[in-house]
């Protein structure tokens, strides 16, 4: 007679079988994540340096409700475009947003910007004046983070109360930064670099809200200020570049960059935080049910 197999192996083949097929399952769907997230990040974009620059951006009358930003010859280097936007005292907002993809969950983006402030400038009202930010889908709330000229100071400011200094600001001078941005709505995976004149002044900053409020955010430049402000305020806009990497980046007259901790790596799409994980976890438990159970249904 031959020897009667145990019942107990059948199901430990199962469940070594269910957990490499869910390995398997799991590293699928992280990869599928971080392509769709490489996808779906901005490609390189940069403001023209000819022809109509205001065609590069998104426009409505919201955003230019004070008034409509204006191709202009560069004060600085005429025969050259620049846009300028220009507030009277007592005006809130006027700003465009570059044609780029929303941002998302796990994308990495650099941007440059460089801008030229009138002499007479207010860079010392003690209110919030924003000059960049990156908002929220939603309408309502303070962006996850702005850049801001206040109390003769440039700040990154995330969500209206986090407040991180950049350095000095006065009338006529020129703002030349750099930002590498981490969106994500994990404090623990959102951070912020910033280069002012090409000085590392802000290392892999994590905001304790994240990078993110909602689903995505979108960059807007301009002027956006608190309408208590009663002087006039006229910024122009020389270079606005939106890249992959630093290199996509930096004009090449850029200033040379100060030596520094690279930024901190920060995990893409595919992690804890993402549906497609959780969906995964659900397909692990199930496959393991289904081969720990099946033997012992076919059981009289």
């Amino acid at each position: 007679m031959l020897p009667r197999r145990s019942p107990t192996r059948r199901p430990a083949r199962f469940a070594r079988l269910a957990v490499v097929a869910a390995l398997l399952g799991l590293a699928t769907l992280g990869g599928a994540a971080q392509a769709a997230a490489e996808d779906d990040a901005p490609s390189s974009w940069a403001l023209p340096t000819s022809g109509n620059l205001l065609s590069a951006f998104n426009r409505n009358s919201y955003n230019e409700q004070d008034g409509a930003p204006q191709q202009v010859d560069d004060p600085r280097s005429p025969g050259r475009p620049a846009l300028m936007f220009s507030l009277d005292g007592g005006d809130q907002r006027s700003e465009l947003q570059p044609r780029t993809p929303y941002l998302r969950e796990g994308n990495v983006v650099y941007y440059s910007y460089r801008a030229y402030l009138d002499p007479d400038f207010p860079t010392d009202v003690n209110t919030w004046q924003l000059i960049l930010q990156w908002h929220q889908e939603g309408d309502s709330g303070s962006p996850p983070v702005a850049v801001e000229v206040r109390n003769n100071r440039l700040q990154l400011v995330l969500t209206g109360d986090d407040y991180q200094d950049l350095g000095p600001v006065s009338g006529g001078q020129t703002v030349d930064l750099i930002l590498r941005i981490a969106f994500s709505q994990d404090p623990d995976k959102g951070t912020v670099d910033v280069w002012n004149g090409g000085r590392h002044v802000l290392n892999a900053f994590h905001p304790a809200s994240g990078t993110l409020i909602d689903d995505s955010a979108y960059e807007k430049v301009g002027l956006y200020r608190d309408r208590s402000i009663d002087q006039p305020a006229r910024l122009y806009l020389e270079d606005l570049r939106i890249g992959p990497a630093m290199s996509s980046v930096r004009a090449t007259d850029a200033p040379a960059l100060s030596e520094g901790p690279a930024p901190a790596a920060t995990t893409s799409a595919g992690t804890s935080g993402s549906p497609l994980f959780w969906t995964a976890l659900v397909l692990v438990g199930v496959v393991l049910a289904v081969a720990l159970l099946r033997p012992w249904a076919r059981r009289p």
